[in-house]
């Protein structure tokens, strides 16, 4: 599958989730934000980035991407399509970072921790 279809796939699994949860959820109509989505809650507006991957690497899965560029967004959930989870990071957890692999074990606090988007 390309990686857009992927993508979009990713970020309206991602969306409906969030309105499962009580959020508004906005698309913007252009691709060069460093967002994909905006969330509303009782006057919070929120911006989030995110990202799926369905390549495992030793058994984990792994997304590289230029992290900085997203340090003013306040949710990086990342999606991980192979074991259909997600990774709730808050803004600027990824500074610096090249790549991040998905290990539950590891990310446990943020592994389909939903409660950390207020």
């Amino acid at each position: 599958m390309k990686s857009s279809i992927l993508g979009a796939s990713s970020e309206l699994q991602c969306a409906y989730k969030l309105v499962e949860l009580g959020w508004a959820v906005a698309f913007p109509f252009t691709h060069d934000n460093p967002f994909d989505i905006l969330i509303y809650k009782e006057g919070m507006i929120r911006s989030v980035q995110v990202k799926g991957t369905e390549y495992a690497e030793h058994q984990k899965n792994v997304i590289k991407a230029n992290w900085d560029r997203y340090l003013e967004v306040d949710y990086t959930i990342l999606h991980d399509r192979v074991y259909r989870s997600w990774y709730i990071f808050q803004k600027g957890e990824l500074k610096g970072r090249r790549s991040i692999t998905l290990d539950p074990n590891k990310l446990h606090e943020i592994h389909n921790n939903w409660k950390l988007i207020k």
